[in-house]
């Protein structure tokens, strides 16, 4: 097939790249073995370099363990962003667990659906939510829960204050005095490695990695599963289209929620194949992000067209001190060229427009991050994806050059199928193209343009 697209790429990224077969904690343990001093992640005030990140996922792989986890169970995770989110994932993965996310702000009768959609016996879930999801889980399989609470990453005096302010604030909640509950902190420091353990020693590329749900926009939300392939995949395709960076010196917000597909890859995947620290913030708040941009000195910022024009139109904000950000990433739908400019005038820092889906782990398409961005495109495939325009009726037709039609998409990070639901992943996964289901057109350049959802009124082009 052509590929016009191509010939946009920036200098430095390649039209193809290796996807080695390896599970994807494999890259935190490479990163941890090339800098072990270096940060991985920032936590309000508290710091975890790569060499105790990997420590801790060590430690949390062998609490699982010893917990009588076996391979292939799934672990619910109902988490904001914080350490124990990229400690759990990475820590389920190696034990051959699969993390299942789920929005904990959701109501709680989807959370129910979800769960037992997922047969999911153990749950990760932070503490201050634990009183409203508790409600939901005596009618799920879920028998043992291991509570994560912000104040364990929390350096000291800050985590002591932190205590007073959520007893303050009614939001100080105990762990219940049973023994099918556990402190996430708590399991970590009372476990000690096994030096004989084989854990992760036989996790290949085509093993389940994670569940995600969708956002359940066109019905109700299905769990996707993707492989570890898909990730890896993912996480070095996008790595690609950023180019080299300043090696050491990067610094990433992770504001985008983890249970989120674009949160998983680009808040948390991406820095560590990059060996570059991230910011976690749980929330979006302007005068909290543009304090943390000056203060961590951010380079690389993954934000929702929400986040982008709260900041675009934001009265506050001195350049000087938000000079370190380069280049800001918008996902998850589409924005004005107006909203874009005025983000740009604003941050004085490049927006790049891109486009993907939890199906596909998630990014498939963005605009080169130095070369030309076309006002409501999102720009052109990854290396190594494929894209066509096609007759919604007939998906082996291809639609001509400029015509409207379903974007259908083939690639490495192309999810493996939902999860227990044959005829939904029969119905969108044809020959290794996936069928998104959006309403699309590409331009004689390959450059793509999102109209609408099929079956919906199309957006204006």
């Amino acid at each position: 097939m052509e590929r016009p697209w191509l010939k946009f790429y920036d200098s430095h990224t390649p039209r193809n790249i290796e996807i080695t077969d390896i599970p994807l904690f494999r890259l935190l343990e490479d990163t941890a073995d090339r800098f072990p001093k270096r940060p991985a992640i920032y936590f309000f005030g508290g710091k975890m370099n790569y060499g105790e990140l990997r420590n801790q996922m060590n430690l949390f792989t062998q609490a699982l363990v010893n917990l009588g986890f076996q391979k292939g169970e799934r672990l619910g995770m109902l988490l904001a962003n914080m350490p124990q989110g990229v400690i759990g994932t990475f820590g389920a993965m190696k034990a051959g667990v699969t993390p299942v996310f789920f929005d904990p702000l959701i109501e709680n009768e989807e959370i129910h659906r979800q769960l037992n959609d997922a047969r999911v016996e153990t749950v990760v879930v932070l503490d201050i939510i634990l009183p409203r999801v508790a409600k939901v889980f005596p009618q799920t399989r879920v028998k043992k829960f291991i509570v994560a609470s912000v104040k364990e990453y929390l350096p000291f005096p800050r985590n002591f204050f932190f205590s007073l302010a959520a007893k303050g604030r009614g939001l100080n909640v105990n762990i219940p005095r049973q023994a099918n509950f556990f402190s996430f902190k708590g399991m970590i420091q009372n476990t000690l490695l096994d030096p004989s353990s084989q854990a992760g020693a036989s996790i290949g590329g085509s093993a389940e990695a994670v569940i995600q749900y969708t956002s359940g926009a066109e019905g109700s939300p299905k769990g996707v599963v993707l492989t570890h392939r898909n990730l890896v995949a993912n996480a070095r395709q996008a790595a690609s289209w950023m180019g080299e960076g300043e090696k050491g010196k990067e610094v990433f917000l992770s504001i985008l929620p983890l249970h989120h597909a674009y949160g998983l890859t680009l808040g948390m995947n991406l820095p560590i194949v990059r060996g570059a620290a991230s910011v976690h913030l749980p929330r979006f708040e302007t005068g909290q992000v543009l304090a943390n941009i000056h203060k961590q000195k951010i380079t690389f910022f993954p934000a929702s067209p929400s986040m982008v024009e709260a900041l675009a139109t934001y009265p506050l904000v001195s350049r000087k001190k938000v000079s370190s950000l380069k280049s800001c990433w918008a996902v998850g739908g589409t924005l004005s060229e107006e909203t874009i400019r005025g983000f740009e005038r604003t941050m004085a820092a490049r927006l790049v427009p891109f486009y993907g889906l939890t199906e596909a782990s998630p990014l498939t398409h963005g605009s080169p991050v130095l070369g030309k961005r076309k006002e409501g495109s999102v720009g052109i495939p990854f290396p190594n994806t494929d894209a066509r325009i096609v007759d919604p009726q007939d998906p082996a037709k291809e639609r001509p050059v400029g015509e409207e039609g379903e974007l259908i998409i083939q690639g490495p990070q192309v999810m493996k199928a939902y999860w227990k639901n044959p005829e939904g992943t029969e119905k969108s996964l044809r020959d290794g193209w996936l069928r998104t289901g959006d309403l699309a057109r590409m331009d004689e350049e390959g450059y793509f343009y999102i109209l609408g959802k099929l079956n919906s009124t199309p957006k204006a082009s």
